[in-house]
């Protein structure tokens, strides 16, 4: 299935209890994918696997533009991430 942005593919996969989506950007050949409930909507699911592919995108853009990295402060939770 391919989304309305030109050059990302999604896919969505039934694993039991849950729906794995995964998004491949095809001119950086970047894919994350994330976990969700089968019983979200599939705009919704969609949104934030495209949310945490532009995550990732920018995120090697800084690195390869040599941008300067920012202490992590300890006393904040560090797990981060996406919760669908």
């Amino acid at each position: 299935m391919r989304s309305h942005d030109p050059g990302i593919i999604i896919e969505f996969s039934r694993m039991g209890a849950y729906v794995k989506v995964s998004a491949f950007h095809e001119a950086t050949m970047t894919e994350v994918s994330i976990v969700g409930d089968p019983r979200e909507t599939e705009q919704k699911l969609k949104q934030t696997v495209i949310k945490k592919l532009n995550y990732v995108l920018n995120k090697q853009n800084a690195d390869k533009s040599g941008t300067k990295k920012i202490a992590r402060d300890t006393t904040r939770d560090t797990k981060g991430g996406i919760v669908v």
